[in-house]
């Protein structure tokens, strides 16, 4: 069976924690070919370590190649359009990191050119391929609590959130200003950076669609320029609510946190990460919790998962798993929190639908 040629576009803290080991992992099935990242000092050593052939400071030239068959972008989301569409037209598949784009119009326009052009687009929702979470749908599934009422997630970063793993890497960043997911030029907050995680989560769940949300956001970080904490309602059309609380300024030493709970007509379900935290350190200034991201399931596997799937997908002309249309509804969720943060009201998904065919037809 031929190993199928993959592309890496972006070898930033994503890439390099967990999509460049998985396709390693998974070194029977994939040929890492090349990486692209606009930092030709980065690009050369992920090629270097990782052992791709090639790298490119520019993208297209990696698209380029004929004999790359599929390509995973891990750049910001403000370029997943424009590099999605450009492999698309270029006959590539395309498995793109999370969220799918920064606006509705974009993530349309991706979808439209998988389509045009015959290709796979799959969005990487890491938690679809956790186990933790996959086991909460299939639960959900069988009736095990019945009707679902209420999904409540809380996440809970600390600032430092990649230090345990002493990357050879950091988050790009724009000569002379802070890096990008901290920048108002090229991010929107915790609202896209992580809570759209959340929003797949609560649709997946409840599996119905959003009616409204009620959110509020703030910058907590000293002269931060966009939201790093962020609670939000979610009304369904099933009647359903869903909550959730996103915090990524949390000190150093706290550890990367999730808490689910499902509640049904019938039953209820609790996931947490706190016991896969192997130790606790008590000493005169309080106990800390080591950091394990390493080994928390969202981080591992479910990359490895994954990136399998995507692959097995193209093999098989068969659909991903994921469908891009799940991706682009979390996204509508998630921009809608913008608004209703900014505006401290709620704000209906139809408003956000028509905001953006507004900003379409302009």
């Amino acid at each position: 069976m031929r190993r199928l040629r993959i592309g890496v576009i972006g070898a930033g803290t994503i890439a390099q924690s967990a999509h460049l080991p998985a396709i390693r992992r998974l070194a029977d099935e994939l040929e890492l070919v090349a990486i692209a990242d606009v930092r030709a000092e980065v690009a050369a050593d992920a090629a270097r370590r990782f052992g791709a052939e090639a790298w490119y400071v520019d993208y297209r030239e990696l698209i380029a190649r004929p004999d790359i068959d599929l390509v995973d972008i891990c750049t910001p989301e403000f370029l997943h359009c424009e590099q999605a569409v450009a492999a698309a037209e270029a006959g590539k598949h395309v498995l793109c990191e999370k969220p799918m784009a920064s606006t509705l119009q974009e993530a349309d326009a991706m979808i439209a050119a998988a389509r045009r052009n015959g290709v796979k687009l799959m969005i990487g929702h890491s938690r679809r391929f956790t186990r933790r979470y996959q086991e909460v749908a299939r639960l959900i599934r069988e009736g095990a609590v019945g009707a679902v009422r209420l999904v409540r997630e809380n996440e809970r970063r600390p600032r430092a959130m990649y230090g345990g793993l002493e990357l050879q890497v950091s988050h790009w960043a724009p000569e002379g200003s802070r890096p990008w997911l901290a920048s108002a030029a090229y991010s929107q907050g915790a609202a896209l950076t992580n809570a759209v995680h959340e929003t797949d989560l609560a649709r997946w769940f409840t599996g119905s669609e959003a009616l409204s949300i009620y959110a509020a956001a703030r910058v907590t970080e000293p002269g931060g320029e966009v939201p790093d904490f962020l609670t939000y309602v979610v009304t369904f059309a099933s009647g359903a609510i869903a909550a959730a609380e996103i915090v990524n300024q949390l000190p150093a030493g706290y550890p990367y946190y999730h808490m689910l709970e499902v509640v049904g007509t019938d039953g209820m379900i609790r996931a947490t990460d706190p016991p896969m935290s192997p130790m606790e350190i008590w000493r005169a200034d309080g106990m800390a919790y080591p950091l394990n991201f390493s080994h928390l399931l969202h981080v591992d596997d479910a990359y490895l998962q994954e990136i399998a799937a995507f692959t097995r997908c193209v093999r098989e002309d068969s659909e991903p798993p994921l469908d891009p249309w799940d991706a682009r509804q979390a996204l509508a969720l998630s921009i809608a929190a913008v608004r209703s943060s900014q505006l401290g009201q709620p704000v209906t998904l139809a408003a956000v639908e028509a905001e953006g065919k507004g900003l379409q037809g302009a």
